[in-house]
């Protein structure tokens, strides 16, 4: 009689089947894990606010502008925000003191001011604290404006055993331009450690610290210039001072 081994017959059989049922679960890529016949629910929102991100537009330093966003109930019952705090002192938002009933949508105030620095983007966020709920975030944006551009924002002191040549030849020198093209006067220079070289208005500038008058006032570590530019904030150029050991 011929007796035939099945064995490796069955397990190629098997393994096929095997291998046929992972396919059908979990399909080529592995990324979808849902059960046939059910669909994936998100959780359910609570509070919304509108829009997501505030943009505040163009920003003009130490200019405060004020915006507003919807904060909607989308529960069955009230919701109380007990504050809203920004991780920023230049943004200030505000809250409804009262519950918010349920589907009722309120408005909101939310206010930025720039700071001194120009040009630059701002990109703030404010997290609503929810009674027993999770917190709430709206982000909030806005460009500052470059108005009058200058340099050095820095300047080098130099060292006070240096010969009275080496003194001279020292940067001391600050050139303002106008940015929009708007020609502007200096009005005045804090501390008064240096000059300008023009009292007209005009797109350029130049401000030239003496050195002498700088030590007289005690070394003052920052000039401001302030200028009569509708935009433009005061401008400011910090000194570094020389010591025995280095700069300060």
């Amino acid at each position: 009689m011929l007796i035939r081994d099945f064995t490796p017959h069955l397990c190629a059989t098997f393994c096929a089947c095997f291998l046929a049922g992972i396919a059908a679960t979990t399909g080529c890529d592995g990324g979808s894990t849902t059960t046939p016949g059910k669909t994936p629910t998100s959780a359910p929102i609570g509070l919304s606010v509108e829009p997501e991100t505030l943009d505040m537009g163009d920003l003009v330093p130490e200019i405060a502008v004020t915006k507003q966003v919807t904060l909607t109930n989308h529960t069955a019952a009230p919701i109380t925000i007990l504050r809203a705090i920004a991780d920023c002192a230049c943004t200030t938002p505000s809250w409804p003191m009262e519950p918010i009933e349920p589907g009722e949508s309120v408005e909101t105030d939310i206010t930025i001011t720039a700071g001194l620095k120009q040009g630059i983007t701002l990109t703030k966020r404010v997290t609503f604290d929810v009674a027993g709920g999770e917190p709430v975030f709206l982000n909030v944006v806005g460009k500052v404006g470059l108005f009058i551009s200058y340099a050095p924002e820095y300047l080098q002191a130099p060292a006070d055993e240096v010969d009275p040549a080496k003194v001279a030849s020292a940067e001391s020198t600050i050139t303002l331009n106008s940015a929009d093209g708007v020609a502007f006067r200096i009005l005045s220079i804090e501390p008064d450690i240096a000059a300008a070289g023009n009292t007209v208005s005009a797109v350029t500038h130049e401000v030239r610290v003496d050195w002498s008058k700088w030590r007289a006032a005690s070394k003052p570590i920052k000039l401001s210039i302030v200028t009569d530019h509708p935009k433009s904030p005061p401008l400011v150029t910090l000194i570094r001072r020389h010591n025995a050991g280095g700069v300060s």
